[in-house]
């Protein structure tokens, strides 16, 4: 290394040292890359997931804290497996990049509950996509605890929902929840 390396400035010493010791930075670059897709990899192998969820139009940290609490109603640990609730699906009429998300997690069998509006509800009841459906009213507990803004909302079990039982109790979860809350 230069003896004038602690005197540089640092766009000097980034020039140094990418001018001279490149192929090693690049291979560097590589090895952690390569450490974290396998890191990525088999935690994802190894992780139990009990339950999909995708929420169309929905905040993903309120999401967050139905998860937490539909967690602790169910009584699950962190070492049974996790419950994934997907709320990036944008609830915007129908455009193409909403349809295309959605239907490819559907399509991979990575949904089993959809949260969603109407028309969303709708080209999913046409193709007879859902076992059990409920309703829930204008002044429903999502839309409360601001997990979703629109009003008229749908909770459906898919027909091709990997995970049933965990599902249903999803559903209950939910009706009992919305129970609550319009008591009050």
């Amino acid at each position: 290394m230069d003896k004038n390396f602690g005197s540089m400035p640092l766009g000097k010493k980034v020039e140094y040292l990418w001018m001279y010791y490149k192929i090693w930075l690049v291979i560097l670059a590589v090895v952690i890359g390569v450490i974290y897709l396998g890191c990525t990899m088999y935690k994802g192998r190894h992780t139990t997931v009990l339950l999909n969820v995708a929420v169309t139009g929905g905040d993903s940290q309120k999401a967050e804290e139905l998860n937490k609490d539909f967690c602790k109603y169910a009584g699950i640990d962190e070492k049974d497996g996790i419950i994934r609730i997907q709320a990036n699906i944008p609830e915007d009429g129908g455009s193409l990049s909403s349809k295309t998300a959605l239907t490819t997690l559907v399509g991979a069998d990575a949904v089993d509950v959809l949260i969603c509006g109407e028309d969303v509800y709708q080209e999913y009841k046409k193709q007879d996509g859902f076992q059990k459906t409920i309703d829930f009213p204008e002044d429903n507990m999502l839309k409360k605890k601001k997990i979703i803004s629109y009003d008229d909302v749908h909770a459906a079990i898919m027909v091709n929902a990997q995970n049933q039982k965990m599902a249903e109790k999803f559903i209950s979860y939910l009706e009992q929840l919305n129970h609550i809350n319009n008591a009050n």
